[in-house]
């Protein structure tokens, strides 16, 4: 029973974007979910007793997809982490060595002209010390390359 509390719990910690993907089984138990994460963390009793309705109903459900659900979130959350470092560290590399990109787009085919005028309007923003969104932009067009 406290081992299907600590899945729940596990599920209603989840950021919103990522609960909205579980696909759950039973309505009734991401209903109870739902409830728990919109409950004020001060009021300790009443999430206890959520807690415990939960478990319940976890018991009806099949435990087995929900935890391998969450597993595949939890290895998609450290690519997704592994993604960004890689993102931030291409962008820093680029706008110092502009001519990094052609390694760059060895390791991760895109179009160049785009990338090479993201990178010319962020080295220019840095030297005029006025970032507008250039180093934002160049950051996704990089995480979009990696990412795919």
């Amino acid at each position: 029973m406290t081992a299907l509390q600590a899945l729940g719990e596990q599920l209603a910690d989840l950021p919103d974007r990522q609960f909205q993907r579980i696909e759950f089984a039973d309505d009734s138990l991401k209903e109870a979910i739902a409830f728990f994460r919109s409950m004020p963390p001060k009021q300790h009793e009443a999430r206890r007793r959520q807690l415990q309705f939960i478990g319940k109903r976890m018991r009806l459900a099949p435990t087995d997809t929900l935890q391998s659900q969450l597993d595949a979130m939890q290895g998609m959350d450290a690519d997704e982490k592994r993604h960004h470092h890689q993102a931030e560290q291409w962008r820093e590399r680029l706008i110092s060595d502009p001519k990094s990109l052609t390694e760059f787009l060895q390791q991760h085919p895109g179009e160049s002209q785009h990338l090479n005028q993201l990178i010319r309007a962020a080295i220019k923003a840095k030297s005029q010390e006025k970032d507008r969104g250039e180093f934002r932009a160049l950051y996704r067009a990089v995480f979009e390359a990696i990412a795919h």
